[in-house]
């Protein structure tokens, strides 16, 4: 008999071992959720599983599935004092509705995932279930009731899956991502199973109590960036975990990268205290940074963003169009993945272009003055109460000659200068004394007229007369003019020649006759005619009379005789 009861034992003991393995197998087996998925609930005395179900859950029918959750060996006998584990997904809640606190541009919401689109503005409530978009260069804000926020880009669109309280203290808000940016502040959450999610076509991104961005381009990856606290990023049964300052990028169907540092913002290099003309800002370098994100905006948390551009480390950003007024400047770096880095501070950026500079009408860059003052005229500014010039003998003002500030009128004689090569420019001063951006220098050159020749004393000889001036050296032509009158109104010759002298037939009529002499140089002007030289021609003796008057006393004496 002992042997038998021995056999029997062991048989026994054989035949329930592939049980046992099957029930340490399940009491093994994980969890479906992730611990951040599910609430704790502590039994009190009275607690059955389905009543559990009906006052918690939002259906009385999922008991066996909390059981098999929790591995409950007995689900109607529950111990008091005992933990159970309900997942978030199936808790009965209160909607919760998010507060729109900023619109900028077109930002609309479609109320309850379906229907017409209607336009938000400040002060209107979104519920769950509600889709949001913005437009190009356009914002929105929505802030729930515990000052947590979500905060949508240009060209976005998401969706509230889900917003609710849930006993009595925990908040629930799952958002879906399906294209552009949104940067996500979480306020520290007060219950133990609060939960803040965003999903995308790529990933899920789980918070709790944090500030992060989250990202979505056209091939549909998955961009996640922490500012502050801790981050968890699931796709493809992976997860990887953000500390503050990192971040991993998410391709669809594929886990998550591992984690990697966020890049330091790049800083202005040469920002200046007050730009009066259109800003032109490089930037530092930032090693590791393909390119860098440059926004212009109102205020210094960079929500009223009026530019934004995407340029490479050493290109200057150009920012035109901008009223008169103060500004933010605020950067990020973007790395080879297309994570976006760590913000900048905000950069005061100070424009006043008014008054304009005024536009130069005369003269023309690069005019000469050729024996005669300059002069300059401008149009006149609107807001302009007068006018400042500056002549200089170079192009970067570092030598000025003249400068005057107290300029009335747009017009302008600087009076005498030297003879030589000046830049000019003008500018604009408003009421207030503020004076704007200089005008583009103007080249101009002030040159002597051609010397005035002197007029040697004209030399007649039986049948011509030679005139003749100082040679003025080369590159000269001289221009001689004979009249008979002071005026030289009846020019009787009007030459001009290579060489300072000229000579020309005597004329015939006796006279005084009247010389001036000019010079002209290789341009093409001419100097101021010389004072003028007179000489004489004087009456011939009337041979010819004198002999036909004796040929004819001879004739009328042979004609006597």
């Amino acid at each position: 008999m002992k042997r038998i009861f021995i056999f029997l034992t062991g048989f026994l003991l054989i035949s329930s071992l592939p049980l046992l393995c099957e029930a340490q197998t399940k009491a093994k087996a994980p969890s479906p959720y992730a611990k951040s998925d599910l609430v704790q609930l502590t039994l009190v005395k009275g607690d059955y599983l389905i009543n559990i179900c009906k006052q918690y859950l939002d259906s009385e029918n999922r008991w066996q599935e909390i059981s098999r959750i929790n591995r409950l060996r007995d689900p109607h006998k529950l111990q008091p004092g005992t933990e159970i584990a309900l997942p978030l997904a199936y808790l009965k809640g209160t909607p919760l509705e998010g507060k729109v606190t900023f619109v900028q541009g077109d930002a609309k919401a479609q109320p309850g995932g379906q229907g017409a689109w209607v336009s938000l503005k400040t002060g209107d409530m979104v519920s769950q279930k509600s889709n949001l978009k913005t437009g190009t260069e356009s914002a929105l804000e929505i802030t729930f009731a515990d000052g947590s926020s979500f905060f949508l880009r240009s060209d976005t669109q998401m969706g509230i899956l889900t917003a609710q309280k849930v006993l009595s203290s925990n908040l629930m808000r799952d958002l879906y991502l399906g294209a552009g940016r949104v940067l996500t502040t979480v306020k520290g959450a007060t219950g133990a199973a609060s939960r803040f999610k965003i999903h995308t076509p790529s990933a899920i991104a789980s918070v709790r109590g944090t500030e992060f961005r989250v990202a979505v381009d056209d091939s549909q990856k998955t961009y996640a960036e922490v500012m502050k606290s801790i981050v968890t990023v699931a796709a493809a049964e992976k997860s990887v975990e953000l500390s503050q300052g990192e971040g991993t990028m998410v391709e669809k169907g594929a886990p998550p990268l591992p984690p990697r540092k966020l890049l330091p913002p790049p800083a202005p290099a040469d920002i200046a205290a007050i730009y009066n003309s259109v800003p032109v800002i490089r930037f530092s370098v930032v090693e590791g940074a393909d390119s860098y994100r440059v926004m212009t905006s109102r205020d210094k948390e960079g929500r009223q963003l009026l530019r934004e551009k995407i340029i490479k480390p050493r290109d200057a950003i150009t920012i035109a169009g901008l009223a008169d007024g103060s500004y933010y400047l605020l950067t990020q770096s973007i790395d080879p993945l297309g994570l976006e880095g760590l913000p900048s501070e905000a950069y005061l950026l100070r424009i006043r272009v008014n008054p304009l500079p005024p536009i130069t009408q005369m003269p023309a860059d690069g005019a000469k003055f050729k024996g005669a003052p300059a002069i300059f005229h401008w149009l006149a500014v609107s807001d302009a109460v007068r006018y400042r010039v500056q002549i200089a003998e170079d192009r970067e003002f570092a030598n000025i000659v003249l400068d005057k500030a107290d300029l009335k009128e747009s017009t302008f004689r600087p009076g005498d200068l030297a003879y030589k090569n000046y830049f000019f420019r003008v500018s604009s001063i408003a009421r207030d004394d503020y004076q704007g951006a200089w005008s583009d220098p103007l080249a101009f050159t002030l040159v002597p007229l051609p010397p005035t020749p002197s007029v040697d004393q004209p030399t007649v000889s039986k049948d011509e007369i030679n005139l003749k001036s100082r040679n003025l050296g080369e590159g000269f032509t001289y221009h001689f003019q004979i009249a008979k009158d002071k005026q030289f109104k009846e020019l009787l010759l009007d030459n001009k020649t290579e060489k300072p002298e000229i000579t020309i037939k005597k004329p015939k009529d006796a006279g005084t006759y009247y010389v001036q002499i000019a010079a002209i140089d290789r341009d093409g002007d001419a100097g101021e005619f010389s004072p003028p030289q007179s000489f004489e021609i004087k009456e011939r003796f009337p041979y010819a009379w004198l002999g036909s008057g004796i040929g004819a006393v001879l004739l009328l004496l042979l004609l006597a005789h």
